[in-house]
């Protein structure tokens, strides 16, 4: 579990342990799982 923690760290930037980071990640999970993604190809058009 550390690891992963630590990689989200390194690609976002973000510090899941910190407060003021947390509202932004979860955001960005949420999202993810509305769209199903990585499961379903996210298309631009």
């Amino acid at each position: 579990m550390t690891y992963r923690l630590q990689r989200v760290r390194e690609l976002t930037g973000y510090d899941p342990a910190d407060p003021a980071d947390q509202l932004p990640l979860m955001v960005a999970v949420t999202g993810a799982r509305l769209l199903d993604w990585p499961a379903t190809a996210l298309t631009t058009e």
